[in-house]
C-alpha cells in the first residue's frame, strides 16, 4: 500500500467507516435471509423426502451455515446499539468488520452445500 493510500485510509472519518460497515451488513443480510427461507421451505416439499440421506444431511449443514451467517450479519447492528448505545466507537469498528467479513464464510459454504444437493438430485 502506498503512503497516499495509507493517508487516505486513515483520513476516513470514524462515522463514515461505521456507516459503511453497517451498510455492508444490511446489503448482504436480505439475500442471506431469503436463502434461509428457501432452505426452510424446501424441507416441506415431497421431493425433499426422496433425496438420499447424504443430501439431506448436506442440506441440514447448509441450513445451519446460512443461519450462522444471518446471525453474524445481524450482530454488528445489535452490538452497536446495546454496547455503545448507537454511538460511534473506535473499538466497535473492528469488531463489526470482523463479524461482517466472517459471515461470508458460512454463507459461501452454505451456498456450496445447497448447490451440491441440487446437482446430486437425480
Amino acid at each position: 500500500m502506498s503512503s497516499s493510500q495509507t493517508r487516505e485510509r486513515s483520513s476516513t472519518p470514524l462515522h463514515a467507516k461505521m456507516e459503511q460497515m453497517l451498510t455492508e451488513a444490511r446489503v448482504v443480510l436480505p439475500g442471506a435471509q431469503a436463502l434461509f427461507g428457501f432452505q426452510l421451505a424446501i424441507v416441506l416439499t415431497q421431493s425433499f423426502e426422496q433425496l438420499p440421506n447424504a443430501s439431506k444431511i448436506m442440506h441440514a449443514a447448509s441450513l445451519f451455515l446460512v443461519a450462522l451467517a444471518v446471525v453474524l450479519l445481524m450482530a454488528p447492528a445489535a452490538y452497536h446499539r446495546i454496547v455503545y448505545a448507537g454511538e460511534d466507537s473506535q473499538d466497535m469498528h473492528p469488531v463489526g468488520s470482523v463479524l461482517v467479513t466472517a459471515a461470508t464464510i458460512p454463507l459461501a459454504l452454505g451456498l456450496v452445500g445447497d448447490v451440491y444437493v441440487v446437482i446430486t438430485k437425480s
